[in-house]
């Protein structure tokens, strides 16, 4: 049974529970099919060739039925972002080619032209609908590709990741087989749609009938709206990044009398210090706590770990976990390679960049992961830190030398790297910018004007969180010994700037 039909089959035999929960509004199981139908139709009217389907959108439920929709009629989906900057969305549909683009939202004349005259989809709540005529004889399944997510890339141009259903399957199976089990299941789904974190919710809810409790990016932003939402929210698996829990810790009345029902806590998405565990075993005591693992290239996870007061009095960093069935993890100078069915299926359309990240181990798919770590004896994995140059910084993974690219294609920026600022807790707090430019730039005053200045131009080309933190205006870069920029001086002294 493949996941479309493990959700049907779930909604069916469930069919007033609510499946989403998005501001003030709900809609049932019932709704959700009915707009899958509606939206598979709109697609099969289309007639789009075999090619993968972008959708553009919110995270909200059209966009989320979209979605299962693009699944339903056998296509892959690509999921992007309504903030997405135009340059960038159009680098995405550039690499991707794909035979449609559907959009959940209003768009400007500039990216309806961009964007090849996408669809607007169109949802009829009160349409007839039967249950029995839902077709899923077409929807994916096996090692077709399931759903492909644009990530950072060195160049500057996004490279698509593309999963197939097996590895979604997989994922999905582990998380509703090893994590504890409640009668009902509130999730809350914190992560924008565009990023792998958002699986750990969607299809772990809805393939066991749970709720999707969605937050809007303006109640993420939002420190009231966030607070309000959260308090008035009965939600009883929190999924999130580390970051966004430390936001809502800062809440006082974020405690386990006033949330009863919040009874498990699930991390990905980036380094997961002891310190934020701490906070909240103490915030939470009787919850369930787990620490996971695991890269975009291998389906949103790969290992977990519950974390006890004992376990963090026996490290001193929170330990990655123990892989997942169907996976195995060997270390290669150093390096965390992950092998078996949650390796992705590779680059999309990319076989340069596949060649280097993705190979075979007795036969047996892998991926270079780019983390440092280490093994136990008994199979505990352990991060020592990136051996090259991707962060992880408020959640989000991003390529460092992708903002040095697209600062680069900006006219008067001679030389620039990016340099993380990391804190005792091996966590990434600042990104900072170090530029030479053409232009001189006598007084603080006028550093103040070109920082302004290249913000305003990268918010075209690179998403809002990948914006530096801090620009640090420099005459020379230091070099090494063969002529190149010696990155480890460089840090040091823009750090002690």
């Amino acid at each position: 049974m493949n996941l479309l039909q493990q959700i049907y089959e779930a909604g069916f035999n469930n069919k007033t529970n609510i499946a989403v929960s998005e501001g003030k509004d709900e809609y049932s199981y019932t709704d959700l099919f009915q707009a899958i139908s509606q939206v598979m139709e709109q697609i099969n009217d289309a007639q789009p060739s075999d090619r993968p389907i972008l959708v553009f959108g919110k995270n909200d439920f059209l966009t989320l039925a979209t979605m299962l929709a693009v699944s339903s009629t056998g296509h892959s989906y690509i999921p992007v972002d309504a903030h997405t900057p135009l340059e960038r969305t159009e680098m995405i549909f550039q690499s991707a080619n794909p035979s449609l683009v559907l959009t959940t939202i209003e768009l400007s004349s500039e990216f309806f032209e961009s964007l090849s005259h996408p669809k607007r989809i169109k949802y009829l709540k009160n349409k007839v609908f039967n249950w029995e005529e839902v077709d899923l004889s077409h929807a994916v399944s096996g090692n077709d590709s399931n759903y492909i997510i644009y990530t950072s890339g060195t160049t500057g141009t996004p490279k698509g990741v593309d999963i197939s259903h097996d590895n979604l399957e997989s994922f999905t199976r582990w998380m509703n087989e090893d994590f504890p089990k409640f009668e009902h299941n509130n999730f809350l789904e914190q992560a924008l749609y565009s990023f792998d974190l958002s699986i750990f919710s969607i299809y772990p809810s809805l393939t066991t009938a749970g709720t999707l409790i969605s937050l809007s990016r303006e109640e993420t932003t939002n420190f009231k709206l966030l607070f309000d939402r959260i308090n008035r929210s009965e939600i009883n698996i929190w999924i999130s990044t580390p970051s966004f829990v430390d936001i809502c810790l800062l809440d006082p009345s974020f405690v386990q009398s006033n949330h009863p029902g919040l009874k498990e806590f699930i991390f990905c998405g980036e380094e997961l210090t002891l310190k934020t565990s701490e906070k909240l075993l103490n915030a939470f005591p009787d919850a369930f706590i787990y620490n996971t693992y695991g890269p975009t290239e291998a389906t949103g996870a790969i290992s977990k770990i519950q974390i006890t007061k004992d376990l963090l009095n026996q490290y001193n960093r929170v330990p990655l976990g123990y892989a997942k069935p169907g996976v195995k993890v060997k270390i290669i100078d150093d390096e965390l390679i992950i092998i078996g069915d949650s390796v992705a299926k590779g680059y999309f359309e990319n076989e340069e960049k596949t060649a280097q990240s993705f190979f075979e181990i007795d036969h047996e798919n892998a991926y270079r992961s780019g983390d440092a770590g280490t093994l136990d004896q008994d199979g505990l994995l352990h991060y020592s830190g990136r051996i090259d140059f991707q962060v992880k910084f408020n959640g989000f993974r991003i390529e460092l030398q992708d903002i040095e690219a697209n600062l680069l294609r900006i006219d008067g920026i001679e030389k620039t790297i990016i340099i993380p600022k990391i804190d005792e807790n091996h966590k990434v707090t600042s990104l900072i910018a170090a530029i030479k430019t053409q232009k001189e730039l006598l007084t603080k005053g006028d550093e103040r004007v070109y920082t302004k200045f290249l913000k305003g131009k990268l918010l075209n080309t690179i998403m809002d969180y990948m914006i530096p933190t801090k620009f640090v205006y420099l005459n020379e870069f230091p070099l090494n010994d063969n002529g190149k920029v010696d990155r480890k001086r460089l840090a040091q002294q823009v750090l002690e700037n």
